[in-house]
């Protein structure tokens, strides 16, 4: 019995040892199992992600649904539409794809010695420096995070047309920005690639189909900090397929390779902004003498506009701020020196009219100017041209007071607490705006103020002015 006892308790101990070892090694791989599982959620939950992320940075691309009209219309265009409606969509890509780039284009024109304004900083660093602040520098640029006006937060990154059926959204994808279209019930995405405009009064922009440019429908205005519809362009469309024309890039570049075809360009030729050569002319010839002869002292291959006569020096501004002139030939040929007359058209007649975004007609306004008339005056009189001096009313004002040397030469003169010598421009200069340049809104139109460089005795804006000062505005 002692024995048989001995045997069984044996057993017995030998029996809970191997439960306890069993119940360890199934504690064991459990936990070892959930680990693989918790491993593999988490790979799928950062699969996902990866792919959400994926899916967010690309540009959506969808068809239109089957309840839209989708047709090719001239110009090499799209148009998707609703059957019920006559409002659309225009765009140069088709419907469901996306815009292409083209890369590594050749030019198809000699640069006849271009070389862009971080050549000139060599020499002429201040100046360089300064004019990076300029409107001029500024009038193209491209789109990133510290040129782009207007939020791309959600609550104030969106335009909503008078049709509840066509909006627009500007979104971020890490540097990329976009306006995303929203027509019924399809979208789709365009990137903004190129600035236009100094933010004076407003930016608008430009996106690349293969070599071709055009614009976005969404432009932002700096007065009211506001998205809108690009000016001449009809509130609820969504309209993407307006070319860029030479005459358009002339005006907002230094230089670009023309491929032909009124918007196609060399993408790899464009020098964004009306820098250095635009008033002195191309500088290679310029550039390399003077590296190569570093003790000359007088300008070689460049045009200095202050040698020219007033007239002649005045139609290098007057290539863009002297009406609307239509090219006679290809951009880009007016040189320093040159009459307008060879390279443009006249002007319209119509000069009032004429005082609009694209077609201000400064040059002609100040020509009409007592102050013009009466002296020898130039725009660059007035204007810096290597510093940025944008609505500094009191500078101008000091340079009004070289020729009227008295405050007393004001027939308003004198008024408590007015200071007259500190702003001249708002009275006989005053900003109004101009039938010609109309933004439309679902608000109603809008018309921004545009200076008018008429110099004369406007006592409705002087009474205005005054009034202003006393209301304390």
């Amino acid at each position: 019995m002692f024995v048989a006892g001995d045997k069984t308790l044996n057993l017995k101990r030998w029996f809970a040892l191997i439960s306890i070892v069993a119940v360890v090694a199934w504690f064991g791989y459990d936990a070892m199992q959930k680990k693989r599982d918790d491993a593999l959620v988490r790979d799928l939950m950062d699969a996902r992600q990866q792919q959400s992320d994926n899916e967010t940075k690309a540009p959506a691309r969808s068809e239109p649904p089957s309840n839209m009209v989708v047709n090719r219309i001239p110009g090499n265009n799209w148009f998707v539409g609703k059957f019920e409606d006559g409002g659309g969509v225009e765009i140069p890509f088709r419907p469901g794809d996306a815009p292409e780039k083209s890369v590594d284009l050749t030019p198809v024109h000699d640069n006849p010695g271009f070389v862009g304004p971080e050549q000139c900083q060599e020499c002429h660093r201040e100046k360089y420096q300064s004019f990076l602040a300029t409107a001029h520098y500024k009038t193209s640029r491209p789109v990133n995070e510290t040129t782009i006006d207007g939020s791309f937060e959600p609550g104030s990154n969106t335009f909503q047309t008078s049709d509840p059926n066509v909006s627009f959204e500007m979104i971020r994808k890490d540097d990329e920005f976009l306006q995303r279209v929203h027509f019924y019930n399809w979208s789709f995405e365009v990137p903004m690639e190129i600035i236009m405009g100094s933010s004076k009064m407003a930016q608008t922009y430009l996106y690349w189909h293969k070599d071709g440019l055009y614009q976005h429908n969404v432009t932002h205005i700096t007065d009211g900090n506001q998205w809108i519809n690009s000016p001449g362009y009809i509130d609820g469309d969504a309209a993407y397929a307006r070319p860029i024309p030479q005459r358009c890039m002339e005006c907002h570049l230094t230089y670009f390779d023309f491929r032909g075809e009124k918007n196609h360009y060399t993408p790899g030729t464009l020098i964004l902004g009306v820098t250095c050569e635009r008033c002195h002319g191309p500088a290679k010839g310029h550039v390399e003498f003077h590296r190569e002869n570093q003790n000359a002292t007088k300008a070689v291959g460049i045009t200095n506009p202050a040698d020219l006569d007033r007239q002649v020096q005045m139609q290098i501004c007057g290539q863009c701020h002297g009406g609307s002139r239509e090219l006679k030939g290809n951009a880009l040929s007016f040189r320093p020196g040159d009459r307008l007359e060879d390279h443009y058209h006249p002007p319209d007649d119509e000069l009032d009219a004429k005082n609009s975004v694209h077609t201000s007609n400064q040059l002609n306004r100040l020509s009409q100017s007592p102050c013009f008339l009466q002296s020898q005056m130039t725009c660059i009189d007035c204007h810096d041209p290597h510093h940025s001096e944008r609505g500094d009313r009191k500078l101008f004002s000091s340079r009004c007071m070289t020729c009227h040397e008295n405050e007393s030469d004001c027939g308003f003169f004198p008024q408590q607490g007015v200071d007259f010598a500190e702003n001249c421009v708002d009275c006989h200069m005053p900003q109004r705006p101009t039938e010609n340049l109309r933004l439309k809104s679902i608000e109603g139109d809008v018309f921004p103020p545009l200076r008018d460089h008429y110099i004369r005795v406007d006592e409705t804006a002087t009474m205005r002015f005054m009034s202003s000062l006393s209301n304390g505005d």
